[in-house]
């Protein structure tokens, strides 16, 4: 399975020279970089041909085989025009934002989400990590959709089995899985985790994330699971399910830069609206969990580090901006009291500050 990460940018080299290192750095190598940038002049398309060049000289070994990175630099009219650019350049089977400021939590960000995609439902078999173990209660059971496996957070085995969240079940013994999203922080500058290894067996060792400098504010997107696994089927409106309508209905959305999702799916609901110059993902969002009701999984990982600053928050100009678009969101997605989820929506930022 192809990964497709898109990544735009302009006049950001210092940063872009992160986000790259960050997806070359993945220990899931089959992954496509296309990255677009919007006519730099501080020597942006420069910088990408002596990483394409670097690619090349490295033909002998694995990694030209399974990393490819591909540009394109021309005027565009805003970010999501140029997320849209990416998106209809990709090739992979997954698609993956990755801002030209951030970078991933580690070095196993995508091997995570591809293992999830897949895994159309769990399988019986035993993986080496303790943190993906399949307990022997529920190795038997034909739980769909909803997939547990030992407790855990944030990789600390709390050995037991829990029901919690249990969604409900489906008739559909294994559910396709649309998109796959998970936790994020955001940070001063960057992230540093020098303990991370892989074990005997090859498998990722989940150990706590360390952060090297300050987290602004944790964006944990259900603070009550923690199960390594859980496949939502968002066709139910069943309140076991994690992602409902009254859940969006209360101003509450995944974080989008950790939303990965099938090609397939943005082939047949659409790119992302250009007509919004902020708050466009939130639509998207709406768009696909709340009118399409796609099916998801949560990862319940911290895998994206975004610096703060964004193009949200610069300015009480672009809050305004993004305040009106999110508004326009929900009236376009028919939300019945728009007034009350965009107050709860800007509510529920409020606890992120506090770990």
């Amino acid at each position: 399975m192809k990964i497709s990460i898109i990544t735009v940018t302009k006049n950001n080299k210092a940063g872009l020279l992160r986000a790259i290192e960050s997806v070359r750095s993945q220990t899931y190598k089959n992954v496509e970089h296309v990255i677009v940038d919007g006519l730099s002049t501080d020597g942006t398309k420069e910088i990408l041909k002596q990483v394409q060049n670097d690619i090349l000289r490295q033909a002998q070994g694995d990694e030209a085989m399974f990393y490819n990175l591909q540009f394109i630099s021309e005027a565009d009219s805003g970010i999501y025009d140029a997320i849209n650019k990416g998106i209809k350049l990709a090739t992979g089977d997954v698609i993956g934002l990755l801002h030209s400021d951030d970078f991933y939590a580690d070095e196993f960000v995508l091997e995570r989400y591809a293992e999830v995609f897949q895994e159309k439902r769990l399988k019986e078999k035993e993986k080496s990590n303790s943190s993906f173990r399949i307990p022997a209660e529920v190795r038997d059971l034909e739980i769909s959709p909803g997939v547990y496996t030992e407790r855990s957070e944030c990789g600390r085995n709390n050995k037991g089995l829990t029901t919690d969240n249990l969604p409900p079940f489906t008739k559909d013994p294994q559910p396709t899985i649309d998109a796959v999203y998970s936790d994020l922080v955001y940070v001063r500058n960057k992230t540093k985790d020098e303990n991370r290894e892989m074990n005997n067996f090859g498998k990722i060792e989940h150990l706590p994330l360390n952060i090297e400098y300050p987290v602004i504010r944790t964006w944990k997107t259900h603070r009550k699971v923690n199960s390594e696994l859980l496949i939502v089927d968002s066709k139910t409106t069943n309140h076991y399910s994690l992602i409902t309508d009254h859940l969006l209905l209360n101003g509450w959305m995944p974080p989008h830069p950790t939303l990965f999702v099938r090609r397939e799916v943005f082939e047949k609901y659409g790119l992302y609206r250009t007509d919004m110059k902020i708050a466009a993902d939130y639509e998207m969002i709406l768009r696909l969990f709340y009118k399409y009701k796609i099916t998801s999984v949560y990862l319940p990982f911290t895998t994206y580090c975004m610096t703060i600053g964004g193009a949200s928050n610069k300015s009480l100009r672009n809050i305004f901006i993004k305040s009106s678009e999110d508004y326009r969101a929900m009236r376009l997605h028919q939300i019945p009291s728009p007034i009350k989820t965009l107050l709860f929506k800007n509510l529920r930022k409020l606890p992120q500050f506090f770990r």
